[in-house]
Parts: structure tokens; sequence; C-alpha cells
């Protein structure tokens, strides 16, 4: 489990990330789809709290809704950052620190596993 939310953080995530800036629209359709993907994430969390003991996957289905939400948060940002600030090393630097910003979530989970232990 570990290595697989390792992996979407830091792989996946930038990879996703870089992928969704391409796309070139407006930014109030992602921002809508992460609301969306926010609330399904609580409806999975308050199911899985039912069987929490018997079955694993709505955490983690809960947990990569929320992910992908955030995800998505920072393609809002980036976009938002670029039209603010149209220079190309302005969009550079703006792509590199949303970028880098998808991998904030692992370091929430390695922190609660560590307290965990």
């Amino acid at each position: 489990m570990v290595l697989i939310l390792f992996t979407m953080a830091f792989v996946l995530g930038p990879a996703l990330f870089l992928v969704l800036l391409q796309y070139d629209g407006r930014r109030w359709p992602l921002a809508l789809l992460a609301s969306v993907l926010v609330v399904m994430s609580f409806i999975f969390r308050s199911e899985a709290s039912l069987t929490l003991g018997a079955d694993r996957a709505p955490v983690f289905l809960s947990v990569l809704l929320l992910w992908l939400a955030w995800v998505l948060v920072m393609v809002v940002v980036a976009r938002a950052l670029q039209a603010a600030n149209p220079t190309l090393t302005k969009r550079r630097w703006s792509r590199a620190i949303c970028a880098m910003g998808t991998t904030v979530p692992w370091f929430g989970f390695a922190t609660a596993q560590m307290m965990a232990e």
C-alpha cells in the first residue's frame, strides 16, 4: 500500500498534472470536477466506516479520489498563476512549483503512518 501511494504521489501525480495542464480551456470545469471528486470521496468514506475491518477498498478509493481532486486543484492554481504572469520564465516556475505541489499529500500520509507506529 505504501509503495502504491508513493508511486502515485511522485510519478503519477506530476505526470497527470503535466498532461492536464496541456488541456486548453477554462478553469471552472476542473474546479467543478475536483469538487465532485471530494463529495464522492466523502460518500465512499462514510460507507467505509461501516465495513472498515472487512473491506479496505472504499477507504483506498476515498483516498484516491481526494488525491485526484488535489491534482486538479494544482492544475487550476497553475493556470491561474500562468494567466497572472504571462512571461515564459514565470510560466515555467509556476508549472514546476505546482508539479512539485502534487506530491504534498504523500507527506501527510507519511506523517500519519509514522505517528501510527
